[in-house]
């Protein structure tokens, strides 16, 4: 009897951690509802709410040919074509409030409705050639991004591009150190 009981919490068990383990092993939904638009929030003056239609109205940068490359060095993804936004001109539309002095404590937030966050310092953006190169994507192989969410920021010049790849990104914050 005490054997029988024994398997039955030995199998018990088994399910339970095969179910963890096959839930862990499917995709995941982001955190919350998709992303259909983006806010930049923060030290700015006027904070915006972004759609991909708003977006088309900037000035768009293209390119060719982008490989998501992961830490390890593979690749995960290539954009045959991509356009986008550059993060400084979104910036610059909403209006980073700072005094000059400031702007070395002065950070950037990208997030993604994940959570998945990359960071940027105000000198990493407007006093360094990498603020020419972060670009907030709408349309990937000349269509509307969909599978990443509508919203996906990379730096398209980073070695490894992936760590700063933020896919369905929902928010821009704007923040200094103290």
């Amino acid at each position: 009897m005490k054997y029988s009981l024994k398997c039955l919490y030995a199998v018990a068990l088994l399910l339970v951690l095969c179910a963890a383990t096959r839930a862990s092993a499917t995709p995941r939904q982001p955190y919350g509802l998709p992303a259909d638009s983006v806010t930049i929030s923060g030290q700015v003056t006027h904070p915006l709410t972004l759609s991909q239609e708003h977006l088309r109205r900037f000035n768009a940068v293209t390119g060719k040919d982008l490989k998501i490359v992961g830490v390890k060095g593979d690749i995960k993804k290539t954009l045959h074509s991509w356009k986008g936004v550059l993060l400084t001109t979104l910036l610059d539309s909403a209006g980073i409030r700072l005094a000059p002095k400031e702007r070395g404590r002065c950070y950037i937030v990208v997030r993604g409705t994940d959570n998945y966050t990359t960071l940027y310092s105000w000198n990493d953006l407007f006093n360094n050639p990498t603020g020419s190169h972060v670009v907030l994507l709408f349309e990937e192989n000349g269509q509307p991004i969909t599978t990443d969410g509508p919203f996906v920021m990379v730096s398209t010049t980073d070695k490894i591009t992936g760590p700063r790849h933020v896919k369905w990104v929902n928010r821009i914050e704007v923040a200094s150190l103290p």
